[in-house]
This record gives C-alpha cells, structure tokens and sequence, in this order.
C-alpha cells in the first residue's frame, strides 16, 4: 500500500526549510520495506525537497487537487490551508514558521496553528520529534474522529470566531495589528 502525502510551504517569501529538512530526514530514516510514501511539495521560496515531485508553486485548482489526492497532509500555518485541508477531508500536521528563524515575521502561526488545534481542525507541531511522531502515528492509523470531519465547511463557531476576528481588525482605528493583539481578539470571541 502507498500513502499518498503532500507537503505545502505555502506562498511567503520567507523559505520555510526547516519543514523541508524535517521531512526529508524523515524520508531517508524510514524503516526499509515499511509504508511506501509518494511525496508531492510545493516548495515556495525554500530550496525543494530531495524526494518526490517538487512544485515551486500550485495555482488553486492544483492545490485542491492535492488536497484531495492526499492521504496525508502537511503544511505550515495558514487558514487557506488547514481550510483546504478539511474540506478535502483531511487533518492536516501543520508546523508553525519561527520567527527567530527568519521563517516569518511574528509569531502569529503559533497562535493560530494552537487554536486551530484545540478546535480539532489540525494538529499543530513545533519540534522535531513531536513531527516524526505524528507522521509515524498517522502512517499506522488515520487520527482520532477524521471520519467525523465535514467535506464541505470549518465548524461555523470556527467560521462566527474568524468573523468576528475580522471585523475586530478592520474596525481598529491603528494602521498596525500586531499578533499579540489578533491573539488577545480570538481568545476574547472564542
């Protein structure tokens, strides 16, 4: 049996190769004779991986595409993506970008890929090990309450938060929203 698994850095001109260096390690240490993987990347800014078919960048269609193809999906943090994801079915293990890193800007994937999470949509992870287990773990069994995902939509509540969210934003009479504040405004409405 071939586990079809798709990777996506995203569309940020910060290279995001620390997930690319995490799931290639992963690659080359696999067990010989044990699952047979096919790995798709949309690379990004980032160098690409050394393993699979490898895409700069995916228009929509083709990102819906891969989504769909996938037995497994793994990403950095971002709403687009972990919406995708569950609408195709699928929990994605998402690795938030660091900022101490030079991987983004702030640290806004952190907080979001911990709400996201904690509303059962993906599985966030931030080391090394935490990203072997869970790949391991979901090559042995699909996640806990996959099948109870709907194919269509985020849960409303999730979709009522960002909403408000939003409109918090929008409605701030400051030029600059920092993370710190986006975070202080999810939890407030969740």
């Amino acid at each position: 049996m071939t586990t079809q698994i798709f990777v996506s850095v995203g569309t940020d001109h910060h290279p995001f190769t620390r997930l690319l260096d995490w799931i290639d390690e992963w690659m080359e240490e696999r067990t010989p004779g044990s699952v047979d993987v096919n790995l798709v990347v949309q690379h990004g800014a980032a160098r690409p991986s050394r393993h699979g078919v490898n895409h700069e960048l995916l228009g929509t269609d083709e990102l819906r595409a891969q989504y769909d193809a996938a037995d497994l999906v793994v990403s950095q943090v971002g709403p687009g993506t972990i919406a995708d994801a569950n609408r195709a079915g699928r929990l994605p293990i998402v690795v938030p970008r660091d900022p101490s890193l030079g991987e983004v800007v702030d640290d806004h994937q952190v907080a979001f890929g911990e709400f996201m999470t904690a509303r059962g949509r993906c599985r966030s992870v931030r080391t090394r090990e935490q990203f072997r287990t869970e790949l391991e773990s979901r090559l042995l069994a699909p996640p806990p309450g996959l099948e109870d995902l709907p194919a269509f939509a985020l849960p409303a509540r999730t979709v009522a938060t960002l909403s408000a969210l939003s409109r918090t934003v929008l409605a701030s009479p400051r030029r600059h929203t920092s993370a710190r504040r986006l975070v202080t405004a999810v939890r407030r409405t969740a």
